[in-house]
C-alpha cells in the first residue's frame, strides 16, 4: 500500500502548484460614463453675455420670410433677433421651426441681434408659441428692453393713425403707424409683407382689435426707439380671432332651382349654410376652406319658392352664426356657364 499512496500524494501536490499559478481571471472592464453635453443655454443667458460673445440658441422662430432677412427666435422667457444676408438656412426658416442657432451677438441701432450667422440646425416644425398678452391701457410696459424679441398681443385697441395722427389707411411698407395715436407705442410695417396674407396695401379695422407683433428696437441715440412689427394682416385679430359675420346673407345668380349665398367675415372661418321651407330648415351645405369671403350655391330648390337661410362659420375660436333670413327663387332658367 505504501507504494501506491506516494504517487497519488505526488500527483495531488502537483495539481495544487499549478492550480496557485494560474493566473486570476481580469474581472470585467467598467464602461466610461459620458456625460452628456450641456444643453445650449436660455436666450435669456445668451442675451446677458452681451455684443461680441459667440452663443448658440434654441428656440422657436416666431416669423417667416415677411418680415425679410430677420428671424426672431424665442423660448419660454425672452427672444432674440437673428440676422443674414446669406445664410440660406436661416431664410428657409418660417413660424413655429423649432431650431438651434449658433452666431456672434452684436448691436444693431438698439437692438441686439445675432449676426453673423454660423449654423443653423432646424429640429422640429409646427411649434407654437403664445404670445405675451397686454391690455391696451398698459401698452407702454412692453415697449421695454425686457420684452425685446418676444411676440406679444396687445388687446383691445381702438385706432391706428400715422404719424400726423390721422386715420390709417391702406397700410405702406416701411412706414411707421401709431396706436391708439400714441407717439411711444409705434408699429411698423415690413415692406416684405405683401401678398394675400401680408400687410401691404391692407386697410386696418376700424372697430376695436387686438395687434400681435414682435417687440423691437431701433434708435440712433442708444435709448428708446421700440416698435411693434407685426407680421400678416391676420395679427390684426377683430372679435377675438372669430369669424364675425359681417352684415347679412345675400342670394345671387338667382334662378328657379337654387341660387348662391354670399356673405363675409372679419376673420378666416369655415362656410355652413343651413336652408329649408321653413325656419325649422332641414337641409345643411358645409365647405371646410378657410376664408372671408363666402360663396355657397343651393341647388334643387323649387321654383318661385321662399327658402329660410341660416349662414355659420367656425375657426379654431369658435363659431359665428347669423339668425335665418328668408331668399326667393325665381322661375327663370339657369343662366349658361353657371
Amino acid at each position: 500500500m505504501k507504494r501506491i499512496v506516494l504517487p497519488v500524494l505526488l500527483l495531488s501536490g502537483t495539481l495544487v502548484a499549478q492550480a496557485q499559478r494560474q493566473p486570476a481571471r481580469p474581472k470585467p472592464a467598467t464602461a466610461a460614463t459620458v456625460a452628456a453635453p450641456a444643453p445650449p443655454p436660455t436666450i435669456s443667458a445668451a442675451r446677458a453675455a452681451g455684443p461680441g460673445a459667440t452663443v448658440t440658441v434654441r428656440g422657436v422662430v416666431t416669423n417667416g420670410p415677411e418680415l425679410g432677412q430677420l428671424r426672431f427666435v424665442q423660448d419660454k422667457v425672452a427672444g432674440l433677433a437673428v440676422f443674414s444676408t446669406t445664410n440660406t438656412d436661416l431664410h428657409a426658416l418660417v413660424a413655429g421651426d423649432s431650431v438651434h442657432i449658433t452666431g456672434t451677438l452684436k448691436n444693431y441701432n438698439g437692438l441686439l441681434e445675432m449676426d453673423p450667422v454660423a449654423s443653423v440646425s432646424k429640429v422640429a416644425s409646427g411649434r407654437r408659441v403664445v404670445p405675451l398678452e397686454v391690455a391696451a391701457a398698459d401698452i407702454n410696459t412692453v415697449f421695454d428692453d425686457a420684452y425685446e424679441g418676444r411676440l406679444v398681443r396687445i388687446k383691445g385697441l381702438s385706432s391706428l393713425t400715422t404719424g400726423t395722427g390721422a386715420p390709417a389707411e391702406a397700410l405702406k411698407g416701411n412706414t411707421n403707424y401709431l396706436l391708439n395715436g400714441q407717439k411711444t407705442t409705434p408699429i411698423r410695417i415690413h415692406v416684405a409683407s405683401t401678398g394675400e396674407n401680408g400687410l401691404i396695401d391692407k386697410l386696418p379695422p376700424t372697430s376695436t382689435y387686438d395687434l400681435i407683433g414682435t417687440v423691437s428696437q431701433f434708435t440712433q441715440t442708444g435709448a428708446g426707439g421700440y416698435q411693434l412689427l407685426p407680421r400678416l394682416f391676420s395679427d390684426f385679430v377683430v372679435a377675438g380671432g372669430l369669424p364675425a359675420i359681417q352684415g347679412e346673407p345675400v342670394p345671387t345668380n338667382i334662378y328657379r332651382n337654387g341660387f348662391t349665398v354670399i356673405f363675409q367675415t372679419a376673420n378666416p372661418g369655415s362656410s355652413k349654410v343651413e336652408y329649408g321651407k321653413t325656419a325649422a330648415l332641414g337641409t345643411v351645405v358645409n365647405l371646410p376652406a378657410l376664408t372671408t369671403m363666402h360663396s355657397v350655391e343651393l341647388t334643387n330648390l323649387e321654383p318661385t319658392t321662399t327658402y329660410y337661410v341660416r349662414v355659420s362659420s367656425t375657426n379654431a375660436n369658435g363659431t359665428s352664426n347669423s339668425p335665418a333670413v328668408p331668399m326667393l327663387t325665381d322661375n327663370k332658367k339657369k343662366p349658361a356657364g353657371r
